[in-house]
């Protein structure tokens, strides 16, 4: 039986010294706890107008997605505001690096609270809302989760938020 421990130690011990030699430290590899805030080269303001037509009347259906990245553990460092044709929510959240891209996850609403203001819990703390990532061109690419905008022919992904200026 020592026999078999001692293979198995060194097969483990052979895996982490080519680990290290591939530049996979274990570090690297486990992931980020979420911050309010976020890394440098996230930080800043982003803006996403949702367009959705017209009403029966012909009003506008507008929806702004404002998105604040501030430092790391800044309070108040994440905050997503949704103000527009029917609704108005602030949103605290928290960010988490995956890999190149941000998982934006829910905190908390504007109030500290766990449910909106009709008493109604739509997001659980830690959900991921919505992950960008850096594409092509310098574009960000939404992947929409926990949050889903409302509209007719809003895609799962795609170049939603821009940085604002």
């Amino acid at each position: 039986m020592p026999e078999a421990i001692l293979r198995t130690t060194t097969i483990l011990a052979r895996l982490t010294a080519l680990a290290l030699l591939a530049g996979l430290s274990a570090p690297a590899l486990a992931q980020e706890p979420a911050q309010e805030g976020a890394p440098k080269d996230w930080q800043g303001r982003y803006h996403y107008e949702l367009v959705s037509g017209r009403t029966a009347g012909g009003t506008g259906i507008v929806v702004n997605y404002d998105l604040v990245l501030l430092p790391p553990d800044v309070r108040d460092g994440c905050i997503l505001t949704l103000r527009g044709f029917q609704t108005d929510e602030k949103l605290r959240c928290r960010t988490r690096r995956e890999g190149h891209d941000l998982a934006v996850e829910f905190h908390g609403y504007g109030d500290g609270g766990m449910v909106n203001k009709y008493g109604v819990a739509v997001y659980t703390p830690g959900q991921p809302l919505f992950t960008l990532a850096k594409g092509a061109g310098g574009k960000l690419v939404t992947r929409w989760q926990g949050l889903k905008p409302d509209g007719e022919g809003v895609a799962e992904s795609g170049a939603f938020f821009a940085r604002a200026k």
